[in-house]
């Protein structure tokens, strides 16, 4: 019986809350899938992203959960005018199990609320709202038929005249109770109430408060490097009822009528993809491989009806291309990188429209913006920038009136004009939703629409400026965003451009706001400069590569190249990975890291085309030889590179700096480098392929050889070379004594010596002379070697002397 009591209560809210509306709404979350590297949706994107915005506590105003019956409020009178009819129409659905008769309506109206924390109070506690007392009885129901379990949810409406509520002239917000009652077991007891407001504005304000509106079109990154969709979740969001299709399509004038006063802020990557999908055919990157699709009519759709609101004098605006994170950029000094995102983003949204984007306008992510990347941004031709209004407080803070969103900042490039989004308007426009038991779209317009009546009624002579800064993936429920942005024109409020200037004068607030700041919390969110370094070590890469493809010179055909390689969809793949929807408190880094690895994938299976190919060893036999390398180019494309030879002994193996070539694609060149050896030996000799600049194609180890060389070196050829002349000079100056000898003729004796005797004549032996003994050191034997000697022979002379 417990279980049936349960059960029973929550089948008829669901029963009830479908059969009231007609049909069923579309799903809220739009059904976008994100499958780079993360299964968040943009509705949980745009939740996430909101940083301290929990669901809004309007939720909470529904009716006591203890209440057998919920009170849904389906129309409120928006803003209570004397000559309109005051309007309070919705549901009665039955929770409990007990059948209630003659259940009765009461609209009855509390007094009037002066400020935005009483007003807030009310909202968010439905304890201190059953606290007030509702005096003035507007109008009462009873129905005719009973409550009964398991049946749809009765229906009452009720409309009375406002006039005889006996209201003041002036802007008033008031409390507002419906409380239903019925018979319950032969007893009436109060079984449902509920609470909202009443917004009155007998007459026009004369300050009334300006109200600007910023609306993203975004979407997670799905163009891949080789131009194929990470996924065709896209497919979804801009088909009828998707969540792209219900934003663009809430502001898409009738034909002939002017645009409404919203700013769109446009993604060009997903104005880029979509075309892609259009023109189709186009593949989806999957498991299995490339699925291709057919061009898509609904892409096609949205771009013309994007195309209609500029033509309509909407006012558009190109975030940067690939929203990337330009704090974190400017913080890793990535200005290049700025600046470049912002032209690409204008020229891609340029193309689309069919004119130019407002350039003046930024609107970072969430808001987010230190002070040094808001100089940057307005030396780049930034003048109006929205900021987070918890970066931008309000100057004097005992003021008790909401401050004007303008702040008027000096930076070294100008004066920016930065617009404090309003963070209470924000939370409550973003906060809606179809799930059962919470509040409808009309309770929930009625928290909105009074709160920006209770902005203009703390100075209701001084027009203070209000920003309404919608997020980037926001996905509201159908028909909720038309609602917002059809309504916030009123006696008391009306829409301006973001550009819009006001007027100096008494009934305008000048800037209320005091210095930019930039809190840690803020900082928390950025994308690392660590993640920043990487993609940008990779981007180098990718730029070595395209000077190797398309250096500066090649004109037209260096440019083909490059389109054929995919350079430019490498680059803007690496812009795209460092979007801001990477952040931590956003989707996270994985999807990044799948951008990022696939361009890494495509810029490595070209580098490993081109490669070089030689012998391990080459032998020179000469001062002055070659070596011989081969290049292959094993690539799609002409490359224009230089080859390079590099010994580590400078001093003994010298080669040229460099042989440029251009080798057209699957073809190889063999050229021979010249190299001058110095020394014999075995020297290492690196080969490296650079790019035009001079720079390393690639971070991998260049190619190494050994260079043997048998040349002498100097030191050892001058030694040679002395001692062949040492030997030269004493060959010579023997051979000229020798010469001397014979042209002086027989030389005289020596004193002392015996005379010369004719051949075979023996000299007689000197009687004072001792005989020799015979056989002396350096004779022959038998004596004299002189008797030998024949008289006048010169020669025979010569030689006996020596």
């Amino acid at each position: 019986m417990l279980i049936i009591m349960i059960l029973v209560p929550v089948a008829v809210l669901m029963l009830g809350s479908t059969a009231a509306r007609g049909q069923p709404h579309p799903s809220s979350t739009g059904s976008a899938h994100v499958s780079t590297g993360s299964s968040t949706t943009p509705s949980e994107l745009s939740s996430r992203r909101n940083l301290d915005t929990s669901p809004s506590s309007a939720t909470t105003i529904a009716t006591n959960p203890m209440q057998p019956v919920h009170i849904a409020l389906d129309e409120v009178t928006r803003t209570a005018r004397p000559q309109l009819p005051l309007k309070v129409s919705g549901r009665l659905v039955l929770l409990g199990p007990d059948r209630i008769s003659n259940p009765e309506i009461r609209i009855e109206l509390g007094r009037s609320v002066y400020s935005r924390s009483d007003l807030a109070n009310l909202r968010d506690k439905p304890g201190a709202a059953a606290g007030l007392s509702y005096p003035t009885m507007v109008a009462s129901q009873t129905m005719t038929s009973p409550l009964v379990p398991g049946a749809l949810p009765e229906v009452f409406a009720t409309s009375t005249n406002p006039n005889g509520l006996n209201l003041p002239a002036a802007l008033r917000v008031y409390p507002l109770r419906i409380t239903a009652t019925g018979i319950v077991n032969g007893q009436r007891k109060v079984v449902g109430t509920t609470y909202t407001f009443l917004v009155w504005a007998p007459v026009d304000v004369t300050a009334p408060t300006p109200v600007s509106v910023v609306l993203p079109l975004s979407d997670v990154p799905r163009l891949r490097s080789d131009g194929r969709l990470t996924d065709d979740g896209l497919a979804d969001l801009v088909a009828p009822g998707g969540r792209l299709d219900r934003l663009l399509g809430s502001v898409i004038p009738a034909a002939g009528q002017q645009a409404p006063t919203v700013a769109l802020a446009v993604d060009p990557i997903l104005i880029q993809t979509l075309k892609i999908m259009a023109g189709g055919p186009y593949e989806v990157a999957t498991p299995s491989g490339p699925s291709p699709r057919r061009p898509n009519r609904n892409a096609a759709t949205f771009l013309a009806n994007l195309k209609a609101f500029a033509d309509a004098g909407g006012t558009v605006f190109a975030l940067p291309y690939g929203d990337v994170d330009v704090v974190a950029l400017t913080r890793a000094d990535k200005f290049h990188n700025i600046l470049l995102a912002l032209l690409t983003g204008r020229t891609v949204i340029a193309n689309a429209i069919g004119r130019s984007p407002d350039t003046s306008i930024a609107y970072p992510d969430g808001g987010l913006i230190d002070p040094t990347t808001l100089d940057l941004l307005r030396r780049m031709g930034i003048t109006t920038v929205v900021t987070d209004s918890r970066l931008l407080p309000p100057r004097d803070p005992e003021k008790t009136y909401t401050a004007s969103a303008v702040a008027e900042i000096p930076t070294s490039g100008g004066t920016v004009r930065a617009l404090a989004t309003e963070q209470e308007l924000t939370q409550l426009a973003t906060t809606t939703s179809d799930d059962s038991g919470s509040p409808t779209q009309s309770e929930s317009f009625q928290n909105l629409i009074a709160t920006v009546a209770s902005i203009t009624a703390e100075r209701p002579g001084l027009a203070r400026v209000q920003t309404l800064a919608l997020p980037r993936y926001w996905d509201p429920p159908a028909g909720w965003a038309h609602m917002v942005l059809d309504n916030l024109t009123t006696p008391f409020s009306r829409l301006v451009p973001v550009t819009w200037t006001p007027p100096v004068g008494p009934t305008v607030a000048g800037s209320e706001r005091g210095s930019l700041v930039y809190p840690e919390w803020a900082h928390a969110t950025e994308l690392t400069v660590a993640r920043i370094r990487a993609t940008e070590d990779l981007r180098d890469q990718v730029q070595a590569l395209k000077s190797v493809l398309c250096p500066g010179n090649s004109a037209t055909a260096g440019t083909q190249n490059c389109q054929q390689a995919g350079i430019d969809g490498m680059e803007n793949t690496l812009t795209s990975s460092e979007s801001v929807v990477w952040r931590a408190d956003a989707a996270g880094p994985g999807g990044a890291d799948m951008l990022s690895t696939g361009v890494a994938g495509a810029v490595r299976g070209i580098r490993d085309g081109i490669r070089v190919v030689a012998s391990h060893s080459v032998s020179l036999t000469s001062k002055h030889g070659k070596v011989p390398v081969t290049l292959e180019n094993n690539t799609a494309f002409t490359i224009n590179v230089t080859l390079s030879l590099a010994s580590t002994d400078h001093t003994r193996l010298r080669s040229a700096t460099g042989v440029k070539l251009i080798v057209s694609p699957l073809q190889k060149v063999q050229v021979e480098v010249e190299v001058d050896a110095e020394a014999a030996g075995t020297f290492p000799v690196d080969i490296q392929i650079l790019t035009p600049a001079g720079r390393p194609l690639s971070a991998d180890p260049p190619l190494r050889i050994l260079v043997k060389s048998t040349v002498f070196g100097v030191i050892a050829v001058a030694i040679t070379g002395g001692a062949l002349a040492v030997l030269a000079f004493a060959v010579v100056f023997r051979l000229i004594r020798r010469l001397r000898a014979m042209r002086g003729g027989t030389p005289s004796r020596p004193t002392g010596a015996p005379p010369l005797q004719p051949a075979g004549v023996c000299a007689a032996q000197d009687p004072a002379t001792p005989s020799a003994p015979d056989n002396q050191p350096g004779q022959r034997p038998g004596g004299d070697p002189h008797r030998f000697l024949r008289a006048g022979d010169p020669a025979a002379i010569d030689g006996a002397r020596r």
